[in-house]
């Protein structure tokens, strides 16, 4: 496999719990910087680790991944000289570099360094204590980068023992990974592949090891500006990270599972060591099982899934479901703005702007669906009973849909507000998820295909948009307009199951097109796209306009090297080829 070769700007560097232990509570976590080789450190008082140039006259990156950058430098007198860093530890990044790339590190509250000895540096501020180590080696410098909660001894410690390590066969190891990464069998454009070898770095870079209430490992969408674990997210993580190794796939679903309480609900997010938030997040799980399991045939893992997702969609039913008519509404806040509805992952839609208490359609079709792969859960797992349970609550599911969410003067669906009984007739993409649910009919389906072929409607340069584009709420902000990749593949998967292959495709092929030119321009996967495909993504607006250069501490904006754009492009490749 072709090795991820671009530098990105905000692209995440940091350790793997695949290599070992990876804290949630004391990880060290860096983004590349923009204007010369570097990495800043998210520490509380941001650390910057840069590479002097002086009588460079090119820069040839070989890698440049979540844990492993290696680059040849060609000096103005002809020679060759490498810049490598290979995160070690979750704590320590070591490499080797030379005079003509000098590392200097610089702390953001400008504190006074001290100094214990040739070669070394210590930046103490609060409980962090961080040091640079270097050592000079046949011509070239060896360093190594380190940071300790307890003192500066311990944090001089980690980087002596990185110092010591061997540097070649850490970066076997590192470049490894991608050695044993499955390949299409089609053999793909370079651009693809170089994509594929990146989005699988950024994948290794979300897995933590088991801490807390999480028995095992466990992923995050970013590391960076998100570092907690989210509900959905971690579905779509999996089916990316089955092509990794089905048991970090299984994890990823187990540790959302190892959330829920005895209520049955499971939150949206939660972190070590034992946090939850109060609401939760699209029922995607029985669904996401299933794929595994048709990967796999893990029967254990199906069962215990089961148990739980059983006692998830009855809270479900219970709590989102006010009038009992089998179509459910998602919790809606009136405190931000930009967050009217965080619990259906769609936070700025312009769906949820009047915060009204709303049946909504892209819930009830995240139920429907759960309820038809709970059946087929329960057919394998030989639960008579419970496998007509299921489908008759996925008939009924489906039936109140069709009758109530349903318009057959626009030929599409829509969410219906409780209180005046009106259709919200905002066109959004959270109204094709009839087609990934099985819940229209072959008429309807013909319908929604009108409206995803029809240029008025959604049928953009990238399509699908999140909003379509003649509706008055349409623009460039976050699920007002942009692509989002995990719609793209749900709605792809649905149109091939009523027969739309080509059409499927078509949405497939261009979404990995994007992906693919973005990061060869950008050097990073993002978490939205322009449907247009005009622009980059780092210039979209996410609830507000951007900040340049790219800095989450000011305003959290499209975020870099983002998880499931990750994971679902390598389902995509490993699929469409």
């Amino acid at each position: 496999m072709k090795l991820p070769v671009k530098w990105g700007p905000g692209s995440i560097f940091a350790f793997s719990g695949l290599d070992g232990e990876n804290t949630y509570q004391h990880s060290l976590v860096g983004t590349l910087t923009a204007d010369q080789p570097g990495i800043i450190f998210h520490t509380a008082v941001r650390r910057e680790l840069k590479f002097m140039l002086s009588g460079v006259a090119d820069l040839n990156y070989t890698i440049v991944a979540s844990d492993v950058i290696k680059a040849e430098l060609t000096t103005r007198t002809g020679e060759s000289v490498p810049l490598v860093l290979i995160f070690y530890t979750q704590d320590t990044v070591i490499g080797l570099t030379s005079s003509y790339a000098k590392p200097v590190l610089l702390c953001y509250d400008q504190s006074k360094p001290e100094r214990p000895g040739a070669g070394k540096i210590v930046y103490s501020t609060g409980a962090e204590h961080t040091a640079l180590l270097e050592v000079e080696d046949k011509h070239l410098l060896k360093f190594a980068f380190s940071l300790s909660h307890d003192s500066a001894n311990d944090a001089l410690n980690k980087a002596e023992q990185g110092l010591q390590t061997e540097l070649a066969q850490q970066l076997d190891q590192k470049i490894g990974f991608f050695e044993r990464l499955p390949r299409p069998a089609e053999q793909l454009p370079a651009r693809i592949e170089k994509t594929l070898a990146k989005c699988y770095s950024v994948m290794k870079s979300q897995v933590y090891s088991a801490e807390g209430i999480f028995p095992g490992k466990w992923t995050t969408p970013d590391r960076l500006p998100h570092k907690k674990l989210w509900l959905w997210d971690s579905v779509f993580h999996a089916l990316g990270n089955r092509f990794i190794s089905p048991e970090l796939a299984r994890d990823s679903i187990k540790a959302v599972l190892s959330t829920q309480v005895a209520s049955g609900f499971i939150p949206h997010l939660a972190f070590p060591p034992s946090e939850r938030s109060a609401i939760t997040q699209p029922p995607v799980l029985a669904w996401g099982i299933a794929q595994l399991y048709a990967s796999d045939k893990n029967r254990e893992f199906l069962a215990a899934g089961y148990r739980a997702v059983h006692q998830y969609l009855h809270w479900i039913m219970a709590n989102r479901d006010s009038n009992r008519n089998y179509l459910y509404e998602w919790q809606v806040a009136a405190d931000s703005v930009h967050c009217r509805c965080d619990e259906s992952g769609m936070d700025n839609s312009p769906r949820f702007d009047q915060v009204v208490l709303m049946d909504c359609i892209d819930f009830s079709c995240f139920m429907a669906n759960e309820a038809r792969h709970m059946a087929k859960i329960a057919e394998i797992l030989d639960l008579t009973d419970d496998w007509i349970y299921w489908k008759e609550l996925y008939r009924q599911i489906k039936e109140a849909i069709n009758t109530n969410l349903w318009d057959q003067e626009d030929g599409f669906y829509y969410d219906r507000i409780l209180a005046s009984g009106q259709l919200k007739k905002v066109r959004a993409i959270s109204s094709f998820l009839p087609l990934f649910a099985g819940v229209a009919t072959d008429y309807q389906a013909a319908e929604l295909v009108k409206h995803l072929t029809d240029p008025n409607s959604f049928n953009t340069v990238l399509a699908i948009p999140s909003i379509a584009v003649a509706d008055p709420t349409f623009g460039t902000d976050m699920w007002r307009g942009p692509v989002w990749i995990n719609y793209n593949y749900m709605i792809a998967e649905g149109l091939k199951e009523y027969g739309y292959q080509q059409l499927a495709a078509e949405i497939i092929g261009k979404t990995i097109e994007a992906i693919s030119f973005w990061y060869g321009h950008d050097g990073t996967i993002y978490e939205f796209y322009d449907c247009q495909d005009r622009v980059s993504p780092a210039r979209l607006n996410r609830k507000g306009s951007p900040v340049e250069p790219y800095d989450f501490r000011i305003k959290m904006q499209n975020i870099r090297d983002y998880g499931w754009s990750s994971a679902l492009f390598v389902a995509m490749v490993m699929e469409f080829y």
